[in-house]
């Protein structure tokens, strides 16, 4: 919850000290600190947003075409990204730098091939970055079998319609970070449980199919069901974090609790693609630990000036659901850094965490919960850090 006002947070050598009413704070610290003072602003720990694709920023905020749906998405997404290294670079570090500004202090970012490597503490943010493994099988899963073997990074097999059985299971024994998509769209439940419809013929179009994938798929499973051995394998070492689930039902969300998988979340996303009814609840009350995501900057709101923080995430999620504020500072903040395997005080105000801070102007003379203020308001985030 958020503590009384006013609050105070104590900080040496980058790292929290003690957090609380002012008077409560180690008096001989207090008097030797030099103070920084935010009277108009709710202080709360930098957030996490768990699934990005910070190489797609170049793109930029694009609507939604209903008509091409999903697929035609994808491949509009494959035409627009940038196509070299180093742009690829440059657009994931200006993602980054977006995000960090607006009071995002580590990401879950999925990249390609030629980005599994140290740019994202370079760029100032923590978390974790998994390169996107493609390939239903052999020949296609070549490059990324190989990719698993020396990426020192997190890996995604990037959705069960574009990744094969080979990948998941080696991605799960690699003992390393693990992502992917996961039940995020009708056309994937499709593909999985019939081998049909546009993702299946899609896939076909682009010549990444053989026959002999065929008894993988097309057995009436849902996606989750068809990824719980890779999940389960992993469960005593971090668990899974899966993006979406968008479509799950009462067995999908036991599969997902029992494997200690984590959800990413991204509900601006979600509603641009048209999905609803988003389970995030249910799971949350079954003990799946649910954080939040953005995706990718196409899928914002054009309007959003801080399109890669959580804000609009989390504000839509209270106008919308009425949840918890409580439960929405925690989806941004531990919930997510849980996901992406940041020590455990990372994103809290508890002594010993980094002094990365996200700051949202309030009314300090309104009796109402700051929380509350910050959630109702259209105010943006700022970063506060001291490193």
């Amino acid at each position: 919850g958020v503590s009384a006002r006013p609050g105070a947070v104590l900080v040496r050598d980058g790292r929290i000290v003690a957090a609380g009413d002012p008077a409560a704070l180690p008096a001989e610290w207090v008097g030797q600190a030099q103070v920084v003072d935010r009277p108009g602003d709710l202080l709360m720990p930098a957030m996490v947003n768990a699934h990005t694709h910070l190489e797609l920023t170049a793109i930029g905020p694009e609507p939604y075409d209903s008509a091409g749906g999903f697929v035609g998405w994808v491949k509009m997404v494959r035409k627009r990204a940038p196509q070299t290294k180093d742009a690829l670079l440059a657009s994931a570090q200006a993602g980054a730098e977006k995000a960090r500004a607006a009071g995002v202090s580590a990401v879950g970012d999925i990249n390609t091939l030629t980005l599994a490597e140290d740019w994202l503490r370079q760029s100032r943010v923590a978390g974790v970055c998994y390169a996107e493994l493609f390939g239903l099988g052999p020949p296609f899963d070549e490059g990324a079998l190989r990719v698993i073997e020396s990426t020192p990074d997190g890996l995604q097999p990037h959705a069960p319609y574009s990744a094969g059985p080979q990948l998941f299971a080696a991605a799960a024994g690699s003992g390393r970070p693990v992502s992917t998509h996961l039940a995020e769209t009708q056309e994937e439940a499709e593909f999985v449980a019939a081998l049909r419809g546009p993702m299946f013929e899609f896939v076909r179009s682009l010549g990444r199919w053989r026959d002999s994938f065929t008894p993988s798929y097309g057995q009436g499973r849902s996606p989750v069901q068809w990824a719980r051995p890779y999940l389960e394998r992993a469960a005593h070492d971090g668990g899974w974090l899966v993006a979406h689930c968008n479509y799950v039902s009462e067995d999908d969300i036991a599969i997902l609790a029992d494997s200690n998988t984590s959800v990413a979340y991204c509900p601006i996303a979600s509603e641009y693609f048209g999905h609803t009814d988003h389970r995030y609840r249910d799971m949350l009350g079954a003990g799946v630990n649910v954080c939040l995501g953005t995706d990718s900057i196409v899928c914002a709101l054009p309007e959003d000036p801080q399109p890669l923080g959580l804000l609009s995430a989390m504000r839509r999620l209270y106008q919308r659901d009425r949840t918890s504020p409580d439960t929405l500072l925690a989806m941004a903040t531990i919930n997510g850094a849980k996901a992406v395997r940041l020590r455990e005080d990372a994103a809290t105000l508890r002594p010993g965490a980094p002094a990365k801070f996200a700051c949202v102007a309030i009314n300090a003379e309104d009796p109402a919960d700051p929380l509350v203020q910050v959630l109702s308001s259209h105010a943006p985030a700022e970063a506060l850090s001291f490193e």
